[in-house]
């Protein structure tokens, strides 16, 4: 049986997969996201590489500027996106889903596992999608099927009379609008939060393209915030210090570069950064540095080398390792990579994101307050004398008073 619900009252939303022949890009799997309103049958639809989460609240952000409102209850399958768990029939829902919903003021509602009929309103079109959309139409790019399904949500989805209400969706729509929730003064941010690595060229890494920042961060790691059409690099004091426009999705292997952020022709300013970078790693570590340029003839590119280093091994590490070759006056990029090998370990990338993150919090905040003992604690668990307004120590003298009779 089909539940019609009230304008503004209910939408749905789910992902269907599709495995699209693109002229220019090849076969390639991608994932169409749908959202509909129940009432109106109004429909947002894009299509996308992946279903994680940040995709995902992304193209909720879309759907929901695309029909100008919200609809305050919306229903998912047990997507893992949106649920973390079950306990029994208990959705236990992804509390970083939670805290975007609660941003906008809908109700997340997972529906029963197994049973997909429960959100028809959303699983019908995408047959419409498949015959319609789909169908006898060829694409060149994933960026080329989305612009022909803007157009198509306009001309032929939102303009159909629709099997069920016998009307037009833009009409009912158009009567829906005023029963929706508002859009909050902010849009919710969606951009994606990482650490990377910056290389010894001086770039960082994102979906196999490399986007350039100030060459004296070789070797740092650092945090990117990643939107949509932005890639944002912050120095470790979260100071922005590069931004680029994203490389289009489909694109690898390129870079993005800034001339400011090249070394530059002026000798002795390289000069004057390298060591300055050297002499943070310890008492030795501008005294090496020093040797290094003297003794050998690409001494200043031997040093950056040596700096990208810090994305395989930890700081302490190479500090301790700049400290051996200078005892024994091993002044070379080889010198400094047999010494890791034998004495060191490569980090992991939980290690990377720990010691870095803890370094950053130190830099910003001060000294990081440990943890404490369950010991300090145990006084909280220790019953303690509460005063009786005088009462209690009248009792005690009346006790006396009986004792000594």
């Amino acid at each position: 049986m089909r539940v019609e619900t009230g304008p503004g009252v209910q939408s749905q939303m789910d992902y269907s997969p599709y495995e699209i022949d693109f002229t220019e890009e090849g076969r390639r799997c991608v994932h169409a996201f749908s959202y509909i309103l129940g009432y109106s049958r109004r429909q947002y639809l894009r299509f996308l590489e992946n279903e994680n989460f940040i995709t995902t609240i992304r193209e909720h952000k879309q759907a929901f500027d695309h029909n100008q409102g919200v609809a305050a209850t919306c229903l998912y399958d047990s997507m893992k996106v949106v649920v973390t768990t079950w306990d029994g029939e208990q959705p236990i829902y992804n509390t970083r889903f939670l805290a975007f919903a609660t941003h906008y003021g809908f109700r997340p509602w997972a529906c029963k596992r197994r049973r997909p009929r429960t959100k028809g309103k959303i699983e019908r079109p995408f047959w419409f999608v498949e015959t319609n959309l789909l169908n006898a139409r060829t694409f060149t790019s994933l960026e080329h099927l989305n612009e022909v399904t803007a157009w198509w949500l306009e001309n032929v989805s939102d303009v159909h009379v629709h099997r069920e209400t016998k009307r037009r969706p833009i009409d009912l729509y158009q009567e829906e609008i005023p029963h929706l929730l508002p859009l909050p003064d902010h849009a919710y941010d969606t951009a994606e939060v990482m650490y990377r690595t910056v290389n010894v060229e001086g770039y960082v890494a994102y979906r196999q393209n490399l986007y350039s920042v100030p060459w004296q961060r070789i070797g740092e790691i650092l945090p990117l915030r990643v939107t949509e059409n932005e890639v944002i690099v912050y120095g470790p004091d979260i100071v922005e210090i590069a931004r680029h426009e994203r490389l289009p999705t489909g694109r690898a292997g390129q870079k993005c570069t800034i001339k400011s952020h090249l070394p530059g022709s002026d000798v002795r300013l390289k000069y004057e950064a390298l060591k300055q970078r050297f002499e943070e790693l310890g008492l030795q570590g501008g005294s090496f540095f020093e040797q290094l340029v003297k003794s050998r003839r690409y001494g200043k590119d031997e040093a950056q080398r040596i700096l990208g280093l810090l994305s395989t091994y930890l700081r302490d590490d190479l500090s301790a390792a700049l400290e051996r070759a200078s005892r024994y006056r091993a002044f070379s990029l080889s010198a400094i990579e047999r010494i890791l090998a034998a004495q060191a370990q490569p980090r992991s990338g939980l290690d990377v994101l720990q010691n870095e993150a803890r370094e950053h919090l130190r830099r910003i905040s001060g000294d990081v307050v440990p943890p404490r003992t369950t010991a300090e604690y145990q006084k909280l668990f220790e019953s303690e004398e509460i005063p009786n307004n005088g009462n209690e120590a009248d009792q005690t003298k009346g006790d006396d008073a009986g004792n000594t009779a």
